[in-house]
């Protein structure tokens, strides 16, 4: 009940739409339920009576009628299916809010193709109940209710006789609708694991080539597959033992009626024309209770999708921003401070459970370079996250210009911190807007020096269509190298105080690394860069040099205080001095 109370307060925008369609399916209801009398004095007060004048009368109104109610249909429809879009519209755009403002904790654990299947198809269900299954409940049981009245009114006796399988019906609607829920919430599922396993398999396609795995992919596809087949005929199952037997019990209210009110008219208990009315008016009985057989089964689907949209709705947004302590960005200038910081994820516990980072005490300057070595899992990129408020740190604080980073306003804040990170990431868009996704607004002067910087600005010129070549998905068409350097051109147009390079030319070759080296000292003038590398060529530049392990600092100087101490600076410098020279 609460999920179906918190739906409907998605009409409220649209409130005045709902009266209307409302108005106008009453308006339908009373058309259906005068036909029937209209029809009974066709043949009382016009055959009975062989008065050409009233057949003709009562034929009219009955076509007259008609016509006002398709019109009225008409309008209905399209009001209807207005309000169910808004619905939709309204739920999707809130969803997809609420997705962007989630954290990287939540993402972390989230999969991606259960989310798809939340956005469209639960969606999807919810509309289906609340544009249209709704409107046919309130049909059905204004059709019903008026229905039996005009039959009270018109004969008592032959109706109440008529009605006495009635109860056996609502029952089997009654088990139906206990049963179909459960099975509603297992389809809802499987289709998400589906949606999933589908998302998995297209978008690692080329890892899942370069090891043959496709026949393993297809068999785990398949075991899905079946999965979702197996829930899908056993709710079909379900709808194959009810229906039929609704039929059944409403076609027993039709014989029953056909029978008792013959009797009648042969008794002279009841006219021809109340019989003939019956006949029509037995349908408004037994289509309501059959159609809602179908009704509850969207009922059903928008009752076990809606908690799962909803589910995403109600989670947390775990790094969110007090408007009250927001602390203009503008000042930022990049003196960066941790001091004793800890970081858990949130699975962990921070009582018992080493964090991912343990007593972290490091003061960086503005204009310093900081380099940031360790082994993978050491928490290089963890360091890095907090500063832009990807996480929270669990113990200790973290503040830029003697600010708390909490205190700034959250946008600003990553805006200010130009990030390329490890795992680069590109748009289905063209190269000119991949670079500008930070600075949208940037002129095609700042977008080619930014590339030249990442010295990947001959590379486009030299490409069939330039600055305007579309990339394709996740930036496929370029190499691992290209794509690192689009991403740095993209961090360096948005000239941030703070520069980030997490693993940034570790796709490229040691040239090109140079190069782009030799360009950055000139970015990194005044600015507060931290590099995150494993090659000791791409840090041999920086001020300081930090050495992670475990999540802890275990050593920090400069490349010639470091290589004087054992540990694992020196180890890597050997390590990569005897590689080179095989």
């Amino acid at each position: 009940m609460n999920v179906l109370l918190r739906l409907l307060k998605y009409l409220r925008p649209s409130w005045k739409w709902v009266v209307f369609s409302g108005l106008l399916l009453v308006l339908g209801t009373v058309v259906d339920l005068v036909a029937p009398w209209l029809l009974k004095e066709v043949f009382d007060k016009g055959i009975g009576d062989r008065n050409t004048k009233m057949i003709i009368v009562f034929t009219l109104a009955l076509a007259g009628i008609q016509v006002a109610k398709s019109i009225a249909m008409f309008f209905q429809g399209r009001s209807q299916e207005l309000v169910g879009q808004n619905v939709v519209f309204k739920l999707r755009e809130e969803m997809y809010a609420h997705l962007q403002r989630l954290s990287f904790s939540y993402y972390d654990k989230a999969q991606t193709g259960q989310l798809m299947s939340r956005m469209t198809g639960d969606i999807e269900s919810v509309k289906n109940f609340i544009g249209f299954g709704a409107m046919a409940m309130f049909t059905g049981v204004l059709t019903f209710a008026g229905t039996i009245a005009f039959m009270l009114f018109m004969q008592w006796q032959v109706t109440l006789l008529s009605m006495a399988t009635v109860p056996l019906l609502m029952y089997a609607l009654y088990r139906f609708n206990k049963k179909v829920g459960p099975a509603w919430g297992q389809v809802r599922e499987q289709m998400g694991k589906l949606t999933t396993t589908l998302q998995e398999n297209i978008s690692g396609i080329r890892v899942v080539k370069a090891f043959a795995r496709e026949k393993v992919e297809q068999r785990k596809f398949e075991d899905r597959n079946a999965d979702n087949f197996t829930t899908n005929m056993e709710r079909a199952k379900l709808e194959a033992k009810a229906f039929p037997l609704m039929n059944f019990y409403g076609g027993i209210v039709f014989v029953t009626m056909a029978w008792f009110g013959a009797l009648y008219v042969a008794n002279d208990q009841m006219s021809f024309g109340t019989f003939m009315a019956f006949q029509w008016y037995t349908f408004g009985i037994i289509w309501p209770l059959n159609m809602l057989g179908w009704q509850i089964n969207i009922l059903q689907q928008a009752m076990k999708a809606a908690p799962r949209v909803f589910e995403v709705l109600d989670t947390p947004v775990d790094i969110a921003q007090e408007e009250a302590k927001s602390v203009d960005v503008k000042r930022i200038e990049g003196n960066v401070r941790f001091n004793d910081v800890a970081f858990h994820f949130a699975d962990q516990d921070p009582e018992n459970e080493e964090g991912v980072l343990e007593g972290i005490t490091l003061d960086v300057k503005q204009g310093e370079v900081i380099a940031v070595l360790g082994a993978t899992g050491s928490g290089k990129s963890s360091l890095i996250a907090l500063m832009s408020r990807f996480y929270d740190v669990s113990r200790g604080t973290l503040t830029i210009d003697g600010v708390d980073v909490k205190d700034y306003e959250l946008e600003g804040l990553r805006r200010k911190i130009g990030i390329v990170p490890q795992e680069t990431f590109l748009f289905s868009a063209t190269i000119r807007e991949n670079i500008a996704y930070g600075v949208p607004e940037a002129t095609q002067e700042q977008i080619e020096w930014a590339a030249g910087k990442a010295q990947i600005h001959s590379f486009i010129e030299g490409m069939p269509f330039g600055y305007d070549t579309i990339i394709g998905e996740r930036g496929v068409g370029l190499s691992g190298g290209q794509r690192q350097r689009v991403a740095l051109a993209r961090a360096i147009l948005m000239d941030p105080p703070i520069l980030v390079l997490d693993e940034a030319t570790a796709s490229v070759d040691t040239a090109t690394e140079s190069a782009i080296h030799e360009e950055l000292l000139e970015i990194m003038k005044g600015r507060t860069t931290f590099i995150i590398a494993q090659r000791l060529s791409s840090v041999k530049r920086a001020d300081r040099i930090i050495v992670l392990d475990r999540g802890r600092i275990v050593q920090q100087g400069t490349h010639r205080d470091l290589f004087a101490q054992e540990g694992f600076f020196r180890n890597l410098f050997q390590m990569q001095e005897a590689a080179a020279s095989r």
